[in-house]
């Protein structure tokens, strides 16, 4: 794509960092998720049985279970892997019970429950040498009583030993009361973690992160502004997915004008241009970049530049439009226009 090569060559990146999809080597490793990780490889490699891990949308889970996924790849004599990517909320327990078999590669004989459960329990006791995981993404979409009890029935398999299938669960926190409902299943769960927002420390590292991976290991400090972190931090409210989303957009935004680095003009420009309307969110991703300010060491009034004109996002948007005309250019006028867009300091 244009739009990308732009990105790339703007700013030394061999990929795109901020891409809207969960890939495993952009995994940045937190505090919280890092635990979360070490807890479900044990669960996974002692065969404990159930683990749920709960976050609300947009958390890293789905990186969390493509990590997992990357882990068990690499080791295929000892792991035996199937994934229910999001079951279906109308799903009868049958048809959650066939798609477990289909992920699984199996052929059963008849098209029965009791037939289904034959067929599982032989394939887990032929391959008991090997650590069988069912992993289910978006599981709070199982709220029939009858798929929770499909799922104890399964998970119940086991040799005097140990589990014959671990059941790894990923879901909203909504799913919550569904599982109080029904205490048969959730007195079997033996591990649950919780996903918690990324405070402000860490998303900076969350995006220096991807930055520094998407140019090959070069420091990524240099291409967002602290004050544009900030702000960001207080939009996304420490959101992933939408920490990811404003800097794949603010990126874009520099890019067409001629910026080298994300300021937080920029990124108040993304925020009113690219999400969907917040008052709420949106003055207080400007108020934390406010206080922020008010709380730095001011210069000497005598020492103090004569300030600049603010980019708002009035100002920004016929830089923004006239850029692909600019890009290339030599005239005079259009450099002039970009320089001064470059020069645009944030608000006070």
């Amino acid at each position: 794509m244009v739009e990308s090569a732009t990105q790339l060559g703007a700013f030394g990146l061999r990929e795109q960092p901020f891409a809207p999809t969960a890939d495993p080597s952009y995994f940045y490793a937190s505090p919280d998720h890092k635990s979360c990780l070490l807890r479900l490889w044990g669960t996974i490699d002692e065969r404990h049985g159930i683990a749920v891990v709960f976050g609300n949308y947009g958390t890293g889970k789905t990186t969390l279970l493509r990590k997992l996924m990357v882990g068990m790849a690499a080791d295929p004599e000892k792991y035996n892997t199937a994934v229910v990517g999001s079951p279906i909320p109308s799903w009868t327990s049958f048809a959650l019970f066939e798609s477990i078999i289909h992920q699984f590669g199996l052929t059963p004989e008849n098209r029965s429950f009791v037939s289904y459960m034959e067929c599982l329990n032989q394939y887990l006791l032929d391959n008991r040498h090997r650590v069988s995981t069912l992993i289910i993404d978006d599981a709070q979409n199982l709220n029939k009583r009858g798929q929770l009890e499909l799922l104890r029935l399964v998970q119940n398999l086991e040799t005097p030993q140990h589990k014959l299938l671990n059941l790894i669960l990923f879901a909203q926190l909504e799913w919550t009361p569904i599982l109080r409902a029904a205490p048969n299943f959730a007195q079997r769960i033996n591990m649950t973690y919780t996903l918690e927002p990324l405070q402000l420390n860490e998303v900076r590292r969350f995006i220096q992160f991807r930055v520094a991976h998407a140019r090959g290991g070069v420091d990524g400090a240099s291409l967002y502004e602290d004050d544009a972190i900030e702000m960001i931090h207080a939009y996304a409210e420490g959101n992933p997915r939408v920490i990811v989303m404003l800097c794949r957009n603010a990126l874009l935004f520099a890019a067409q004008i001629g910026k080298e680095r994300v300021d937080q003009d920029i990124v108040l420009h993304t925020i009113e241009k690219t999400t969907v309307p917040d008052p709420e969110r949106t003055a207080r991703a400007r108020a934390a970049v406010a206080a922020d300010t008010a709380m730095k060491p001011q210069m000497p009034a005598a020492a103090a530049p004569a300030p600049a004109p603010a980019m708002t996002p009035v100002s920004i948007a016929p830089a923004i439009a006239a850029a692909p005309r600019k890009a290339h250019s030599n005239n005079d006028e259009a450099n002039r226009m970009l320089l001064n867009a470059a020069r645009a300091k944030r608000k006070g």
